[in-house]
C-alpha cells in the first residue's frame, strides 16, 4: 500500500493543476479526493481526466467534483490483499488501484495492482 507521502490524495476544494501534480509526483495513475475531515469524497484518475478531455471541457476550469468519480471503489486496511485484487478484477470495468480506508473511514492509502504484483500475488 502506499501510504503517508507517497499517498496520492487532494482536497475536494483543490485545483486540477494540484490534482495533476499529485498524480504526477506519486506515480500511481490516480488521486483520492478528501473532505476536511480526511473522509474519501471521490477518485479522479486518469480515465476521469481523458474523459473530460474528450468532452472538449476546459480541464483547468473544472472543480475537482466535475471530474472525480463520487462512488469509487476502495478496500479497508484490515482487508487482504486478494480481496482487493478481486474486487479490481471482479468490476463491470476491471481497476488497477483502489484507495484504503482505515475504520474511521480516514483515507490513509492506496493499493494498485503493481504493488500486488511486486509482493508476489
Amino acid at each position: 500500500m502506499r501510504s503517508g507521502n507517497d499517498n496520492p490524495v487532494i482536497h475536494v476544494t483543490a485545483d486540477p493543476k494540484t490534482m495533476l501534480s499529485e498524480i504526477t509526483r506519486k506515480r500511481a495513475g490516480a488521486v483520492s479526493v478528501i473532505n476536511d475531515e480526511g473522509h474519501l469524497v471521490g477518485l479522479v484518475t486518469d480515465f476521469d481526466i481523458r474523459k473530460v478531455l474528450e468532452r472538449g471541457d476546459d480541464l483547468f476550469a473544472a472543480a475537482i467534483p466535475e471530474i472525480m468519480n463520487p462512488n469509487p471503489d476502495f478496500v479497508f486496511d484490515d482487508d487482504n490483499a486478494f480481496s482487493a485484487l478481486e474486487k479490481m478484477e471482479k468490476r463491470e470495468k476491471p481497476i488497477s488501484l483502489l484507495p484504503v480506508l482505515a475504520s474511521d473511514q480516514k483515507v490513509i492509502g492506496m493499493i494498485h495492482l503493481h504493488d500486488l504484483v511486486v509482493r508476489g500475488l
